[in-house]
C-alpha cells in the first residue's frame, strides 16, 4: 500500500495485542528495514523495534554508530518506519526514539508517534551504552538517562506503551518506578559477525548479571515482562543459555536477526557459485547440454553446524576417497550421500543404494551378489555387481549389519583397487564410488566386532558427522517449510503459535520425524494453516504409533494395513503419513496390497 493510502490514528493501535507477561517467550527485532520487518513478523517475532541503529546496520556499518551525532536520528527513523514498516505488518511497533537532542519536546513528539501508528516507544539511542567520564557530564547536563525515562512517562500519558533499556540496578530501579510496559536488560553491542562488537561480557556473567536485576525489577513491579539483549548472545542456544540462568520473559535480536544471518547468507550463496566455477565447466553444463550444476538437494539450513556438514561434503566431493556418513536415524544420511555424488566428479553417473536390511544381513552371499557380482553357475547367468558400474555411485546404508564376508572383500578391494565376483576367480577393478552410512558411532562398532577394523580405516579420512535436529534448531523453520513445500497440492503453511510448538519438541526421531508430523498435519490443516494443536497432536500420535528403530517399519507398515484391511488411504491416515509417502515405503520393502 503506497504511504498516502494509510491513516495511521491512535485507534490503530487497538488491532496488535501488545506483548505481556504469561503469554509466552517473547521475541523482539530490532529492525531498520521493511523487508527485515516483514521476514520477522513471519518468522514469529511478537513485536518490532524500529531503531536507527537497524538502518545503519543495513547500510554496512556497525549498530555502534548510532551513537555518533550523525544526523537527526529520530527523523530518520520515522522516516523509513513511516515508508516501511507502518501498515504493512500486524505485530505491534516501538519506535527507537533518541531522547539527546536538547530541543525535543517528550510530550508533543510522543503525541506525534501515537498518531503516526506507533504502539510504543523506546529508549534508544540509550545513554546506558555510555560510562564514565561522559557519562557523567552527560546527566550532569540534564541531556543523559534521566531525560530517557522521562521521554517514556510522557509517552504513557499518551496511550504509548513503553519499552525501557538498562543495564545497572540504578536504571532498573528509574524504569521500574516510570511504570515501563517492557523492561529490556541490554549488555551492549553485539558480538559476532564482521561487524560485531568484540565485548567482554560472558554467557555466564550476562545470565547471572540479567537474573540480579529481573529479580530486581520483579519486586518492584511484578507483572512486568523482562527481557535480555546484546552482548554475548549471537546464536538461539546462547540466547535459552542466558534467559534460562536469568529467568527471562524473552529476548531481543538486533543484529542477531538482520546482520548476521544476512552476512551468512550472502557468503553461503557466494560460496557455493565459487566453488560451483572451480569444480570446472561440467559441473556449470558448458560441456553438454544435459549436465546437471552439483547440488544439495533437500538439505537445508543456514546454523553453524549445518555450514560445517555442507563445507566437510563439498571437501570430501572433489576426490574419490570412500566416505562414512554417521548421523542418528532420520538426520538426512542418504541426503547427505546423495549430496556427494552431486557435487562430485561422477554427478554423471548413477547411483545406487544397498540398504542392509535384516533380511540382506542375514544372508550375506546376497549382500555380497549385490556388491560385487556373480559369475555364471549352475544354469544362472552372470550377475554384475554395483560395484562394477563405471562412474557410478554406491551407498551402503547402514554398513555394519554388511557380514563378515562382505566386508572382508569391501576392505581388500579398497586396498587393491580388485575384486572377485562371487563364485569367480578373475580379478575386476571396481570403478564406483562407495559411500556407507550408519547410525551408531563407528569407533563402538568396531569396538564390539559389527565393523572390521581394516574397512573403517578406509573410511576415516572422509568421514562425515551429521548433527541431529536438535542441536540445529535454528534451522528448523527453513526445513519445516523446504517439507511443506515438497508436498503435493497447495501447499500448507505453518502459524507462529505452531512455529513455537515445533521448537518446543526434541525430535528424537530428527526430520524423519519432522516430515511425518508435517505430512500428517497438511492433510488435515484447514485454509491450508497448520496449527499449534495440529502440531502438538501430530506429535503425539507419531509417540504412539511410530516404531522405535526403522528396521521394524516393515512390520508397522504390514500391520497398519492389516488392520485396515488394505485401505492405503484408511492406513496411511492412521499411520500420519501422506498417501505417496506409504506407496514409496510400501514398494520399498516389497510389500503387495
Amino acid at each position: 500500500m503506497p504511504p498516502d493510502d494509510r491513516n495511521h490514528t491512535a485507534a490503530d493501535l487497538a488491532a496488535p495485542a501488545l506483548p505481556r507477561r504469561g503469554q509466552g517467550f517473547l521475541v523482539g527485532a530490532a529492525i531498520g528495514l521493511g523487508r527485515a520487518a516483514a521476514a520477522a513478523e513471519r518468522g514469529g517475532a511478537d513485536f518490532l523495534l524500529a531503531l536507527n541503529a537497524g538502518r545503519l546496520r543495513m547500510r554496512g556499518t556497525s549498530s555502534l554508530a548510532a551513537m555518533l551525532p550523525l544526523g537527526d536520528a529520530n527523523a530518520e527513523t520515522l522516516a523509513f518506519a513511516r515508508a516501511e514498516i507502518l501498515g504493512r505488518v500486524s505485530i505491534p511497533v516501538y519506535f527507537g526514539a533518541c531522547a539527546f537532542d536538547p530541543r525535543l519536546d517528550p510530550e508533543a513528539f510522543a503525541r506525534e508517534l501515537a498518531a503516526e501508528g506507533f504502539a510504543g516507544i523506546a529508549n534508544f539511542p540509550t545513554a546506558t551504552h555510555f560510562d564514565g567520564r561522559f557519562r557523567a557530564a552527560l546527566e550532569a547536563a540534564g541531556l543523559g538517562y534521566a531525560r530517557e525515562v522521562a521521554l517514556l512517562v510522557a509517552a504513557k500519558k499518551v496511550g504509548l506503551a513503553t519499552f525501557g533499556y538498562a543495564k545497572t540496578r540504578e536504571e532498573v530501579d528509574a524504569m521500574t518506578a516510570a511504570d515501563v510496559d517492557i523492561l529490556c536488560v541490554n549488555f551492549g553491542w553485539n558480538a559476532g559477525g564482521s561487524a560485531g562488537f568484540d565485548g567482554r561480557v560472558g554467557l555466564d556473567e550476562a545470565g547471572e548479571r540479567a537474573r540480579q536485576l529481573i529479580r530486581r525489577a520483579r519486586r518492584a513491579r511484578p507483572g512486568t515482562p523482562c527481557l535480555v539483549e546484546g552482548g554475548p548472545i549471537v546464536t538461539p542456544e546462547q540466547m535459552y543459555q542466558v534467559c534460562s540462568r536469568a529467568g527471562a520473559d524473552g529476548y531481543v535480536g538486533g543484529s542477531t536477526l538482520d546482520r548476521l544471518p544476512f552476512e551468512i547468507s550472502v557468503m553461503q550463496s557466494t560460496s557455493a557459485f565459487k566453488t560451483a566455477s572451480l569444480v570446472g565447466s561440467r559441473a556449470l553444463g558448458q560441456a553438454s547440454g544435459d549436465a546437471r550444476p552439483p547440488g544439495f538437494v533437500g538439505m537445508v539450513g543456514q546454523s553453524p553446524a549445518f555450514r560445517d556438514v555442507v563445507a566437510t561434503i563439498g571437501r570430501v566431493a572433489a576426490g574419490d576417497l570412500p566416505v562414512l556418513i554417521v548421523g542418528e536415524p532420520g538426520s538426512g544420511k542418504s541426503l547427505a550421500a546423495r549430496a556427494v555424488h552431486a557435487a562430485g566428479p561422477r554427478r554423471r553417473g548413477p547411483i545406487i543404494a544397498i540398504d542392509i536390511s535384516g533380511e540382506i544381513a542375514s544372508g550375506d552371499a546376497e549382500a555380497e551378489v549385490k556388491l560385487f557380482g556373480r559369475e555364471a553357475e549352475d544354469g544362472r547367468r552372470r550377475r554384475l555387481g554395483a560395484l562394477e558400474t563405471g562412474d557410478a555411485t554406491v551407498i551402503v546404508e547402514r554398513i555394519e549389519r554388511l557380514g563378515p564376508g562382505a566386508q572382508a572383500r569391501l576392505a581388500a578391494w579398497l586396498e587393491s583397487g580388485t575384486f572377485e565376483r562371487v563364485g569367480g576367480a578373475e580379478p575386476i577393478r571396481g570403478r564406483a564410488r562407495l559411500i556407507a552410512t550408519t547410525a551408531s558411532d563407528p569407533l563402538r562398532l568396531a569396538a564390539r566386532g559389527e565393523l572390521r577394523d581394516d574397512l573403517l580405516a578406509r573410511f576415516l579420512p572422509a568421514r562425515i558427522d551429521l548433527p541431529a535436529l536438535r542441536d540445529r534448531l535454528e534451522d528448523l523453520p527453513l526445513i519445516a517449510r523446504h517439507i511443506l513445500a515438497s508436498l503435493p497440492g497447495s501447499p500448507a503453511h505453518l502459524d507462529t503459535e505452531a512455529y513455537r510448538a515445533l521448537l518446543r519438541h526434541a525430535w528424537p526421531g530428527n526430520q524423519r520425524e519432522l516430515r511425518a508430523v508435517l505430512e500428517r498435519c497438511a492433510v488435515r490443516a484447514r485454509g491450508g494453516v497448520i496449527s499449534a494443536d495440529g502440531i502438538e497432536s501430530a506429535i503425539a500420535s507419531a509417540r504412539a504409533r511410530a516404531p522405535a528403530d526403522s528396521e521394524d517399519e516393515r512390520g508397522w507398515i504390514v500391520e497398519g494395513l492389516r488392520r485396515h484391511r488394505f485401505r492405503r488411504g484408511a492406513t496411511a491416515s492412521y499411520l500420519g503419513l501422506s498417501r505417496k509417502t506409504l506407496y514409496n515405503k510400501m514398494r520399498r520393502y516389497g510389500i503387495d496390497g
